[in-house]
């Protein structure tokens, strides 16, 4: 009987310690962590685009000046004409290329703040069970409120009324 009621109770108190969530806080710290979520995601889809639309326009206008083929003429040390030597625009098409590539990454990176918004939000308007232990006086036991204190086990049942 001893060792069944031992059992009983080790797995009582292991089921308890599992059962409890560590990250899950209150309504409104969830609440607080979505709006920033969700404020990272407007700012970040917003930024986005404009950074790849600006890498695009670099871009082609390397191309496009590396097509038409400036030249400058070239002179030997006494003056005399050389020929011609074609400048590139290889500085202007990889930074397009970057900031196009940045652009674009910053645009789908919002997407993984936006879930994370919505999953904070659904998870503060969830119902929760909460359990704890309190300490509490009882007026009138053995002739003294101060010094009697007991331990009452408490099992509340959580429902966000929010927004």
């Amino acid at each position: 009987m001893r060792t069944t009621l031992t059992l009983l109770a080790l797995l009582l108190v292991t089921s308890l310690a599992f059962a409890q969530k560590s990250e899950s806080g209150t309504y409104e710290e969830l609440m607080k962590k979505s709006r920033r979520a969700r404020t990272t995601s407007i700012i970040l889809v917003s930024t986005g685009p404009a950074i790849a639309a600006g890498g695009i326009g670099t871009l082609i206008y390397g191309l496009i000046q590396n097509d038409i083929g400036d030249s400058e003429a070239i002179y030997d040390i006494n003056g005399n004409f050389i020929g011609y030597r074609d400048k590139k625009y290889t500085t202007e098409i990889v930074v397009g290329a970057v900031g196009t590539a940045v652009g674009l990454g910053l645009a789908l990176s919002s997407i993984i703040f936006s879930n994370k918004a919505s999953d904070l939000k659904r998870e503060a308007k969830r119902l929760k069970l909460k359990s704890s232990i309190d300490r509490i006086n009882i007026p009138g036991l053995q002739n003294s409120y101060t010094s009697t204190a007991t331990r009452q086990y408490k099992l509340s049942l959580i429902v966000p009324l929010g927004r």
